[in-house]
């Protein structure tokens, strides 16, 4: 069973535009890459060629001599004998194209040539520069990338049973900032923890519509952990060995362990010195490793709420989470998903809704900050929105905002600010703030002005 993904529509826009490139599709592993490139191709080409650099490394030969089109296209022919190549009808997928540097140094000769449309797509793009001891050159301008991540909140919906006529009446309520109908609001708060405790990895999507089970799925998501820690030690280099020492293996490893208990710390900064195995500068390379992996993204404190925000961050200040809500469930354990769905979380409820929060907000694409100063002032994200900086507060239960009326109030020095407040709410505007339910936060990034 295929489920709909957003990245259905984007390749079907890039694979219409005149004068496209080749396609390049970046993601975290087991996101759906594969399964919806070739959902998409087999849909629009007669032939499908597909390669997988990591599965078929003696394949990459094919591309270590000339690069023209024709070459490569004869070399494939020879290498496996169902490859079926003709102009114009045919599509070629590249799994894996990290593998295979050349490859991708050869989309900018497809795209010359015109005869052969081409998706490239990897889980590791952003770890060639770190793995390389040599700088790998890459084509200017001969590669559309699309970034893809695990389903959003929107997806889940799709995936089950929701149609877009029930999308277009949320984003109707949403425009015009009015009440959800108390059954729906409900439906849809339920829905949404649901969300929290399944996540968004397609495979554990599936297995969840279909079955209910929790204990099913939380399995599985602690099954992806395992191979996602189990990840750098499976890379490796041209000569067959791995990439990572067993030090750097296991500072990967407790940085990525250390991500849930940052969380839930007085201030949730990601401490770097607190990775064991190593020191200052090493342990950097693990986190780094983490979010060029797409496992892991950083949230900075800037200095200031100003726009633009970027201008005020603070590199060495921030917090990590993980790139999908249910890893960070899981690593909290199957009783914290059963308090979850039972309403009956203490005081850590308020961390576990700012992680969804985060993971809301990361896959809307929204750049995101947070504002913490020592004085006390503190805000749990900062984004840009309809032309304004942001505030945006995490409830756990109703509360009165007091450091973000600090903020609205000092005009002077953070300029004109606005607030969103999330938490067990309805719809409601009241002058410059907005309250919203946790479950409407992906439609923040569709809004226009």
């Amino acid at each position: 069973m295929y489920l709909k993904r957003k990245i259905d529509k984007i390749l079907l826009e890039w694979w219409k535009k005149p004068h496209h490139s080749p396609a390049l599709v970046s993601g975290v592993r087991q996101c759906g890459k594969t399964m919806s490139i070739l959902q998409f191709a087999s849909k629009h080409f007669a032939h499908v060629i597909y390669i997988n650099f990591w599965k078929t490394p003696k394949i990459k030969e094919c591309f270590d001599t000339s690069l023209d089109v024709d070459n490569i296209i004869k070399l494939l022919s020879f290498f496996d004998a169902s490859f079926s190549f003709e102009s114009f009808k045919t599509i070629i997928i590249l799994d894996e194209i990290q593998d295979c540097p050349n490859a991708r140094l050869s989309l900018k000769f497809f795209k010359e040539d015109g005869r052969f449309e081409v998706i490239a797509s990897g889980s590791y793009i952003g770890l060639n520069i770190l793995e390389n001891e040599v700088p790998v050159p890459m084509p200017n301008g001969a590669e559309d990338i699309i970034y893809m991540k695990t389903m959003d909140f929107e997806e889940f919906l799709w995936a089950n049973g929701y149609d877009g006529e029930t999308i277009s009446h949320l984003e109707n309520y949403f425009e015009k900032k009015e009440t959800v109908p108390s059954s729906i609001h409900e439906k849809m708060k339920q829905l949404f923890k649901e969300y929290m405790c399944v996540g968004g990895y397609p495979e554990v999507v599936l297995d969840y519509v279909s079955s209910h089970n929790f204990s099913s799925a939380f399995n599985k998501i602690n099954s992806l952990i395992f191979d996602i820690k189990g990840d750098p030690i499976k890379r490796m280099n041209e000569e067959g060995k791995s990439l990572y020492n067993p030090s750097e293996i296991m500072r990967i490893q407790n940085a990525f362990d250390l991500i849930v208990s940052s969380s839930f710390k007085d201030n949730q900064r990601f401490v770097i010195s607190k990775i064991s195995h190593g020191n200052g500068l090493v342990n950097k390379d693990a986190v780094n490793y983490l979010v060029n992996a797409n496992v892991a993204f950083k949230v900075h404190n800037v200095a200031n709420v100003s726009l633009p925000l970027i201008v005020s961050k603070i590199e060495s200040d921030f917090r990590l989470y993980y790139s999908d809500i249910s890893i960070f469930m899981a690593m909290c354990g199957f009783d914290t998903i059963k308090a979850l769905m039972q309403d009956s979380l203490g005081m850590n409820k308020g961390q576990i809704y700012e992680a969804a929060l985060a993971d809301s907000l990361y896959k809307a694409s929204i750049p995101t900050y947070y504002f913490r100063k020592s004085s006390g002032l503190e805000i749990d994200f900062v984004i840009s929105y309809l032309g304004y900086s942001t505030l945006i507060e995490a409830k756990a239960k109703k509360g009165n905002a007091k450091s973000s009326k600090t903020i609205m109030n000092n005009k002077e020095h953070y300029g004109v600010t606005k607030l969103i407040k999330f938490g067990d709410y309805n719809i409601a505007q009241e002058n410059d703030v907005l309250t919203l339910p946790y479950y409407l936060a992906f439609l923040l990034n569709r809004t226009k002005v």
